[in-house]
């Protein structure tokens, strides 16, 4: 079963399958697709077009498929 925490915000176009976990003030965009088992921490961000796999773990603060910043 999916968890999606009740502070999170999950794009109605990301692709989630089953057992995956978003936890507290994490945002997931339009068009990201996580794998089953996958357990996304506090505080990530994920956008752009990204995939994650199966039974990952991504920590908190994360950020992926976003620009890198300049130096």
């Amino acid at each position: 079963m999916t968890k999606i925490h009740p502070t999170a915000i999950v794009a109605p176009g990301a692709e989630l399958d089953t057992g995956v976990e978003i936890g507290p003030y994490s945002i997931i965009g339009e068009s990201v697709s996580i794998g089953s088992g996958t357990v996304i921490g506090p505080n990530v961000l994920i956008e752009g077009h990204t995939r994650i796999g199966s039974e990952c773990r991504v920590s908190m603060g994360a950020v992926m498929g976003s620009p890198p910043q300049d130096d």
